[in-house]
């Protein structure tokens, strides 16, 4: 690979992040919502049924947070490369990706939105540098340019987009659909890695837009899968500080403590201060534990329709309840076991420090 093919790269995901970190506080907000109208009511045929009007409100209302999630991201990654003239285009569009238009009356989602994003953002920016009379420069940013953009690109969408990326969409599911056994079990630890990898940097991101745009297709499961596995490095962390007393010193039981109480959210960044110290045997440990308790959950099912993690995201769990937490805390013990296997003592590391430094 080039460097400028790696340059294009670095940049095409940083874009995707800017857009990932603006839509996450639209879903978590939405998904709370969810949670809250489950803790009285049920979910039959993929939907939520409150209990009674109050919770079916509360609903209504993450429903409308949900709804903006692709708009959002779509939108945001726009204007990661096109600045502010990209914000119009990017909700509309990407309003327009996540519902049925056309003669076929096709939709295409995440998927959709995630290129429009591209599209518009570059379109804009192009845009931006075209010559024109300085009487019509004041109007290029809030006229011309939403306007145009939003013409082009919307018929260039309609007519040419849709297709294609539907047919993709609709491929991936049948895959997800029809996966069993061993394809299975390959899904549930590549998103237990991609869950704990980075400890909520990139990675994590990047496994959050695939499942995010899994469950707008209806399919729960890895979603849960993903949610579950969110908590469980700081979680595995924050017990191994705990319980290793020989291998971790009392600032560290401090931080072990405030890793515990983040895995209840499933913030993944609770065990950053762990990898901070000791990254290869922090990284190690939480890897494997969270991709085995990935393989697993798969094999359960667990299927949540919430967007955030951890103990306080059970109540969105609408398939293996009992399991997303039995699953959480197997991955947690297996980081714990591996650390007290491959972590030195505090007095050994000591020795070895003094050595090295004479």
């Amino acid at each position: 690979m080039t460097r400028n093919a790696k340059g294009l790269g670095s940049q095409l995901f940083k874009y995707f992040n800017t857009g990932i970190s603006y839509f996450l506080p639209v879903i978590i907000a939405g998904g709370m919502m969810f949670s809250f109208a489950l803790m009285t009511g049920t979910f039959q045929d993929g939907t939520i049924v409150p209990s009674n009007q109050f919770w079916q409100d509360v609903y209504n209302i993450g429903q409308a947070g949900f709804s903006m999630m692709v708009p959002v991201l779509c939108a945001y990654i726009a204007y990661a490369i096109g600045s502010k003239p990209a914000l119009a285009p990017g909700f509309i569009l990407g309003y327009v990706a996540n519902n049925p238009i056309g003669s076929q009356k096709l939709s295409t989602g995440f998927l959709g939105a995630l290129i429009l994003g591209y599209l518009i953002g570059y379109f804009v920016k192009w845009m931006k540098g075209w010559k024109i009379p300085e009487v019509l420069k004041p109007m290029m940013p809030t006229f011309f340019i939403p306007l145009i953009t939003t013409f082009v690109l919307g018929i260039v969408y309609v007519y040419v987009m849709t297709v294609p990326i539907n047919m993709v969409v609709q491929c991936v599911v049948n895959i997800m659909n029809n996966l069993n056994g061993t394809s299975v079990v390959l899904v549930g630890i590549g998103i237990g890695v991609l869950a704990a990898a980075d400890f909520g940097g990139p990675c994590s991101k990047a496994a959050t837009a695939f499942t995010l745009a899994l469950m707008a297709q209806g399919l729960f499961e890895t979603n849960g899968v993903f949610r579950m596995c969110c908590a469980i490095p700081p979680l595995g962390m924050g017990l191994a500080a705990l319980l290793l007393r020989n291998k971790f010193d009392k600032a560290d039981r401090q931080l072990g403590i405030s890793s515990l109480f983040l895995s209840f959210g499933g913030i993944t960044e609770g065990a950053i201060p762990f990898a901070g110290k000791d990254f290869k045997r922090t990284w190690i440990a939480c890897v494997i534990g969270t991709a085995v308790a990935g393989a697993i959950g798969m094999l359960h099912g667990i299927s949540s329709v919430v967007a955030f993690g951890g103990i306080f995201a059970v109540s969105g769990v609408v398939v293996g309840k009992l399991w997303y937490v039995v699953d959480m805390l197997i991955g947690a013990a297996i980081i714990v076991l591996i650390l007290a296997i491959i972590k030195p003592n505090i007095e050994t590391e000591t020795v070895k420090e003094e050595v090295t430094s004479k």
